[in-house]
């Protein structure tokens, strides 16, 4: 059985985290507090940890530290999720066995796939299309679903309607569930009780302050036939349904209460502390634009005109997580090259066509060029200054161990965090 260790302070992203996982098997053991989590790392010796970093980050990157030093522990991977950062910085952590880094709100569906990735699991995900969105007037929370029913979004729900309340002091939410746009039969009625079981399964939420938009027949059946839902009530015209929860001493119109909800920014614009209802895969489906969101920390490319060992070195940075670009000549690698697109560049400058110094020296010319690492056999002296001028960070004779090069290539990788 796969073991993953979750240290994370908030407890409701935790045990949400620990639920989805345990359906799929997996061994989870959670924590809050720092001290606890390098002697519980040693116990378990997990599959993964998945760590929250704070905003001042001094307790994460001594533990990171001390995992770093123990030989029964560095090569663990870690993903984190934390504050948005410069790409420089997040690269830097490449070198305590990090491999991913998503920045907050951090969209689900790539997330959990990145989990499943390093675990070499196929977790189970609902592909349902689906859009959820939760918005907030006051004491009245709209949630609204709408294209299907998708269940890795209705338990988010609970997880970020409980987040709501609690973070807004609420101490009588009222609830509306906004379903118009949905055609519901009785084949909905198992994602229908889910749905109900999610949101009544918050704090201080109450039947009798949960109100259902709906033009749905089926759906006042279905209320009708359990008795759980009784005081849930149903109604297709807004008006009306805002009419019963509307308070009184913040307004008397529902029209303002309308426009108020309609301007009023979305609770997740707002956000910036967990996790987003809407997933990658709702709004992009572009290939590219999913590695730029996978939460990948390391984007390398390798330029070796020796095919073997620019397998080698590729398979070498992948085995830690990288996203590896290979290049077996100086002309595709340009052609190729955006300063954003990498944080290491590894080069071999014994290319055929004696590019390998003009590569060098281009890169050095370009604003924002990522660190460039020579690797190539014994070279004379002239030469390994030529290239320490043109702008290399380091030389590395070739050839070396696997893990040897991707070491010493991570500790050359600066950044402050």
């Amino acid at each position: 059985m796969k073991k993953v260790l979750i240290i994370d302070s908030h407890q409701l992203f935790r045990d949400f985290l620990k639920q989805k996982l345990s359906v799929d098997q997996i061994e989870v053991t959670l924590t809050q507090e720092n001290r606890d989590s390098y002697p519980k790392m040693l116990t378990l010796l997990p599959n993964l940890v998945i760590l929250d970093m704070g905003e001042d980050r001094v307790e994460e990157m001594a533990f990171l530290e001390k995992k770093l030093g123990d030989p029964n522990t560095a090569s663990i991977p870690t993903i984190i999720t934390g504050p948005s950062a410069e790409k420089s910085s997040i690269a830097a952590l490449a070198k305590y066995g990090v491999i991913k880094y998503f920045a907050k709100p951090i969209q689900f569906d790539v997330f959990f796939e990145a989990i499943g990735r390093v675990l070499h699991i196929p977790l189970s995900m609902d592909t349902t299309p689906s859009v959820l969105d939760l918005h907030r007037n006051n004491s009245i929370i709209f949630i609204e679903l709408a294209v299907g029913l998708n269940r890795e979004k209705i338990a988010l729900l609970q997880y970020k309607l409980s987040e709501m309340i609690e973070t807004e002091e609420l101490e009588s939410p009222k609830i509306l569930i906004m379903l118009t746009n949905l055609e519901l039969t009785f084949v909905d009625g198992y994602n229908l009780e889910f749905l109900l079981d999610n949101v009544l399964a918050c704090p201080k939420v109450h039947t009798k302050h949960v109100k259902i938009l709906s033009l749905s027949p089926f759906l006042k059946d279905f209320l009708d036939g359990h008795a759980a839902y009784n005081g849930i009530e149903m109604s297709n015209n807004l008006p009306k349904v805002l009419n019963s929860l509307i308070d009184t001493t913040i307004t008397s119109s529902v029209s303002d209460l309308i426009t108020d909800r309609i301007l009023t920014s979305s609770y997740l614009d707002e956000d910036s502390s967990s996790v987003e209802t809407r997933f990658f895969s709702d709004t992009n489906s572009d290939p590219e634009a999913l590695k730029e969101a996978d939460g990948t920390v390391l984007n390398i490319a390798i330029i070796d005109a020796d095919l073997k060992s620019l397998a080698m070195s590729k398979t070498a940075f992948e085995g830690y997580g990288a996203n590896v670009s290979a290049y077996n000549s100086s002309q595709s690698f340009l052609a190729d090259y955006k300063a954003e697109k990498f944080n290491l560049v590894v080069m071999d400058v014994v290319l055929p066509d004696n590019s390998g110094l003009n590569v060098l020296n281009q890169l050095r010319r370009e604003y924002n060029s990522p660190p460039v690492i020579v690797y190539s056999p014994p070279l004379q002296r002239e030469w390994v200054v030529k290239i320490l001028q043109s702008g290399a960070k380091t030389y590395i004779v070739k050839p070396q161990k696997p893990n040897v090069l991707v070491q010493k290539s991570l500790s050359l990788l600066k950044g402050e965090f």
